[in-house]
């Protein structure tokens, strides 16, 4: 199966609408997977002390931070903003783990999220139909 790469814009506003939870919402068979938190910058919500060393934890870690579907779905709702993100995903829990470039990140995972800036998402997938709905129900998706 071929790997799609999608950019997701959101709608015409100024502030991307498109969250994390709307991505992984695309997505039938997400517990089949595991899912490795290799980068991010948030801003927690009121009385979140803890998300500096957690995001502390996450990027210096040697592999990222593996997730079972459910955990990932709890942390997509976690934060007030989530400004950068990189979160992979892959049957294989060897897979899972950092490269050097991303191209190299791109063709070793089933999936991975990445968010640039809180301006757009760069997604790339071989699940299909994950893709195809990301295209029907977000707003602003297009191929790259």
């Amino acid at each position: 199966m071929a790997t799609t790469k999608i950019i997701i814009r959101g709608s015409s506003s100024e502030i991307l609408d498109v969250q994390l939870s709307d991505i992984l919402n695309c997505i039938d068979c997400g517990d089949l997977f595991l899912w490795s938190l290799q980068w991010i910058t948030a801003v927690g919500k009121p009385g979140d002390e803890e998300v500096l060393s957690f995001e502390e934890s996450v990027n210096k870690s040697s592999n990222g931070l593996l997730y079972s579907w459910r955990e990932l779905l709890d942390l997509a709702n976690r934060f007030y903003q989530i400004i950068e993100l990189l979160v992979c995903g892959d049957k294989d829990q060897m897979s899972l783990r950092r490269y050097e470039n991303d191209e190299e990140i791109i063709l070793s995972y089933d999936y991975v999220f990445e968010l640039v800036d809180s301006s757009y998402w760069l997604v790339s997938s071989n699940d299909d139909s994950a893709i195809l709905r990301m295209q029907r129900e977000l707003p602003g998706v297009s191929v790259y």
